[in-house]
């Protein structure tokens, strides 16, 4: 149930994601299995940070993260603090990504798991992108990209190709910038990889807006809202949308109309308490 909570959240299937990562909550509850606790919870909160339920991922994420801590599981600290420093990045608090991003780096070498590597290189790179440091940024970004592909990580190589996109925009590099979103297109429709997708339409929505193409930044930001929809809000990408809806506002135009979230369609997700008062509890 974890594992196809992760996989359904990659696909932008986010409330079967919710449900699939409480089930697998409950059941390892039911066990006190406090490993397996953990790493489902690390997957509840993330899927609830990329709801934007900010308060609520951190709590789940920080459990998860006190649980590896206290059973000297080095490694899944390590991959809970990558988690963290990309919840960190959505909300603009880039020096705290940086922190959780040195951190994920560092534990990823106690068992040396190259997925761990390239994931905490990647948000090394993408905290120094929004701290204006961009002599780091291009180096981590092409380190986390260059070994993505040598080992076929997709899910990793295209954050990679997206935030080295938007770095030569804000660099002036316009023709670089399209290169590196051209890398994405296939992969992001073929995976299919909504989220990312979204994420680089954004990016093309800027360079539109930069080179003053007002027809094709409005095709690109409308592209970004159906992509970040998913099942609707509220489990969309919000952070794919929010950037998408802002760019539409500015240019003048409307959002898509797209069908609203039916929660008719699914069975009710079993309630997990996502910091009950035990020996991991944050109190």
């Amino acid at each position: 149930m974890g594992n196809l909570s992760n996989a359904l959240r990659t696909s932008g299937v986010l409330f079967e994601a919710e449900a699939a990562a409480c089930y697998a909550v409950v059941i390892t509850r039911s066990q006190k299995d406090r490993f397996w606790e953990a790493v489902n919870m690390d997957w509840l909160g993330f899927t609830l940070a990329v709801r934007g339920m900010n308060h609520e991922s951190v709590s789940a994420l920080q459990r998860s993260l006190r649980m590896f801590v206290v059973q000297a599981h080095n490694q899944y600290e390590g991959w809970t603090n990558f988690e963290l420093a990309q919840q960190a990045l959505w909300v603009g608090a880039f020096v705290d990504a940086r922190v959780f991003a040195n951190r994920s780096w560092e534990l990823a070498h106690v068992l040396n798991y190259e997925r761990d590597v390239i994931r905490a290189t990647h948000v090394q790179g993408a905290a120094a992108l929004g701290l204006h440091d961009f002599a780091t940024a291009d180096e981590r970004l092409h380190h986390a990209l260059t070994r993505a592909r040598q080992v076929n990580l997709v899910d990793e190589e295209l954050p990679a190709l997206i935030a080295l996109a938007e770095l030569r925009r804000r660099e002036g590099k316009h023709d670089e910038a399209r290169e590196f979103l051209d890398d994405v297109w296939g992969s992001a429709e073929g995976g299919p990889y909504p989220l990312f997708h979204a994420d680089a339409c954004n990016v093309l929505a800027q360079l539109e807006r930069d080179a003053g193409d007002t027809k094709a930044a409005i095709e690109a930001a409308t592209k970004a809202y159906r992509l970040a929809w998913c099942d609707g809000p509220p489990y969309a990408y919000h952070w794919g949308l929010v950037a998408a809806q802002k760019h539409l506002a500015e240019l003048g135009a409307p959002v898509p109309d797209l069908p609203p979230f039916d929660p008719a369609r699914y069975e009710p997700m079993p309630e997990v308490e996502i910091d009950p008062e035990d020996e991991f509890h944050a109190g």
